[in-house]
């Protein structure tokens, strides 16, 4: 099965839902943010702001330093389930 197309979170257009892929564990962010509840799995969503920005993470919204984000690895929640009902089937 083809892997999803991934992006930093800090490149997500606000509003779009996505699943995080992954989280840069080498980043001084990583810790902080799997804290407030960011995994691979999770879906998250840029709500607004350019610095601090809220972000809905599961059922939360946390406010984020931009230069944060960056080590957030998503692809679109859309092709994520898509692929994972074709992968059922």
């Amino acid at each position: 099965m083809d892997r999803p197309t991934t992006f930093s979170l800090e490149h997500s257009p606000r509003r779009v839902s996505n699943r995080v892929v992954s989280l840069d564990d080498t980043s001084e962010w990583a810790k902080h943010l799997r804290r407030v509840g960011f995994r691979e799995g999770v879906e998250v969503e840029v709500l607004s702001g350019r610095d601090p920005v809220m972000v809905r993470c599961q059922n939360s919204c946390v406010a984020l330093r931009r230069c944060m984000l960056g080590c957030v690895q998503v692809c679109a929640l859309q092709e994520a389930q898509r692929r994972m009902s074709s992968a059922a089937q």
